[in-house]
């Protein structure tokens, strides 16, 4: 109901509260996010909503008065006591003053001597698995993926809830979430046609609004003021469409077909990765491809996975999503990524599938030495490519020096640098830039990270140089370490190379070791191996040197 000087005066529709009743309370339930709780206090207005759950069955009982089922400071474990005939009853209720009833959003203050703040019910973060983003104050849950959702947006004043998990959780619970309102304004108009009261009332929403003069206001510059106060209640999802499982079975999989090979015609075929319609040695269906049937992909499938280290992790014959999925893979062959046809239908959501049949080619050669031995052997096979036995060979090296000589000869990376090591790899492209990131890599783990005071003092005869690696040199002159020159000229060429290509301008510099190292713009990959091949055999060299002589120092 709107008045005809409402329409008319842009003042009087704000005193009204047409923004409210006309776009607030009709939206609720109705857009993406829904407000559970609001609070804001001005000269001119003094605005507060909040939220609470009430059962199905308690609708009707709520529907019929304008006022809240639940106190705004309520939501606390709390005695409550009655006299009965000269006898008392006390009783322990969890929210304080209602079983039944339950706060959505249990408002935290402190007597002004901590700051106040708001929670969204503890039974619904744990029924979404919610993570708690402090330095946001958001609550994310992670879907199949592992991307990131927001659920709840939560500050002091206003705290927002997604509204479909909000109705998922409603659905199980068998209630609805009851939204409760109560906005003051205040204002300088005088208007003849008041006092104003409409009321308003349907399935799920009750309010009234009463607007008349301010007079009470004794010295306030105010002479009128608006209250709207009632309720509007959000229904669940109907059971068997709440998404939810036992209540809602799944979709079927998208099972998409994969490129497994070519026909006599030279067109490629391709099949199903759903793994219940395919062969296996037990005699399932014996007219289709074999589970193990291997499918190729170019190797920038991993480019996604190896971007975002705090969520994937690619492994030496497996790629892994955190504790959410899981997919071995054959990464050791030298042109291509290789995945079982089974495995993919298996192990990856339909998203994911769809995502890896971009980079699906026709199969070329066969699967790696490495992934034939643990795959139809069962046998332990080492690493192939060298991205991936450096690797190996970094983490073992690091854990014997520190036993056998007592000291660590490369620093641990800083929190923040871990990715660095994680994401070392063979470029999975010719690009520059991914290039100059595996160079700065490699340089941060093997030469930023050098251990410079322990290597002063494990130097005989002290150790007089400033810089990391001349401090290794005269380390390994001392130790008699006998292809000193050619590992320091490693080094060297490697700090080079990060400072002239990374850390500043592409100048002669960089042409001068471009040309040393071979380095041309078609090649880049191929260099990057031929660093990983020095730097793994720079480990195996110290290896044999110190660990040889520190066992024959044991033996005499």
């Amino acid at each position: 109901m709107t008045t005809k000087s409402e329409s008319a005066d842009p003042n009087l529709k704000w005193l009204l509260q047409s923004d409210w009743r006309e776009t607030f309370i009709p939206n609720l339930g109705r857009e993406p996010w829904v407000t559970v709780y609001f609070n804001k206090v001005t000269e001119d207005e003094n605005l507060g909503v909040f939220s609470a759950l009430i059962p199905n069955a308690y609708v009707e009982t709520s529907l019929s008065r304008i006022s809240w089922d639940f106190n705004l400071e309520g939501g606390h474990p709390a005695y409550i006591v009655s006299h009965n005939q000269g006898s008392k009853d006390v009783a322990y209720l969890r929210f304080g003053n209602s079983d039944e009833i339950e706060p959505f959003v249990i408002h935290r203050s402190f007597h002004d001597i901590r700051d106040s703040y708001n929670e969204i019910l503890e039974e619904f973060r744990h029924f979404h698995r919610l993570y708690h983003d402090v330095e946001k104050n958001q609550l994310l849950k992670f879907d199949e993926r592992g991307d990131e959702i927001v659920v709840a947006k939560i500050a002091t004043s206003k705290v927002e809830v997604r509204l479909k998990e909000v109705r998922q959780f409603l659905a199980i619970k068998e209630m609805h979430l009851a939204i409760y309102f109560d906005l003051k304004r205040y204002s300088e108009l005088q208007p003849n046609d008041f006092p104003v009261k409409l009321e308003h009332k349907d399935d799920l929403t009750y309010y009234e609004l009463r607007a008349d003069s301010a007079d009470f206001l004794v010295k306030d510059k105010h002479k009128s003021i608006s209250y709207l106060l009632g309720k509007k209640l959000i229904s669940p999802f109907p059971l068997d469409r709440c998404g939810m499982w036992p209540f809602e079975e799944r979709e079927a999989e998208d099972y998409i077909n994969f490129i497994i090979g070519l026909d006599e015609n030279g067109d490629s075929v391709q099949y199903s990765c759903d793994p219940d319609g395919l062969a296996n040695y037990f005699g399932a269906n014996p007219d289709a491809p074999n589970y193990l049937t291997p499918v190729f992909f170019r190797r920038e499938v991993l480019t996604k996975y190896y971007a975002h280290p705090e969520r994937y992790s690619v492994e030496d014959g497996f790629l892994r999503c955190q504790g959410l999925w899981g997919l071995k893979l054959d990464n050791n062959h030298n042109d291509y990524v290789v995945v079982f046809l089974g495995d993919l239908g298996r192990d990856l959501s339909s998203d994911e599938r769809m995502y890896w049949r971009s980079y699906n080619l026709l199969p070329e050669g066969k699967i790696s030495k490495a992934n034939f031995k643990r795959s139809f052997l069962a046998e332990y096979a080492d690493p192939e490519q060298i991205d991936l036995m450096f690797k190996d060979r970094f983490v073992r090296f690091s854990r014997d020096w520190k036993a056998v000589m007592g000291w660590s000869i490369f620093l641990k990376l800083a929190e923040a640098d871990q990715h660095l090591f994680e994401a070392l790899r063979i470029p999975l492209t010719n690009s520059q830039a991914e290039f100059d990131s595996q160079v700065l890599a490699l340089t941060k783990l093997m030469i930023d990270s050098l251990n410079e005071s322990e290597i002063v003092k494990a130097t005989p005869g002290g150790n007089t140089e400033t810089k990391g690696i001349s401090k290794l040199d005269q380390f390994l002159k001392a130790h008699q370490y006998p292809s000193q020159q050619k590992l320091i000229q490693f080094l060297r060429n490697l700090q080079n190379l990060r400072s002239s290509s990374v850390a500043h301008r592409k100048g002669d510099n960089y042409k001068k070791i471009a040309k040393t190292l071979g380095l041309r713009e078609s090649n880049r990959a191929d260099v990057l191996r031929g660093i990983l091949v020095e730097a793994t055999d720079f480990l195996l060299s110290l290896e044999a040197h110190f660990f040889q002589s520190s066992s024959d120092a044991s033996a005499t």
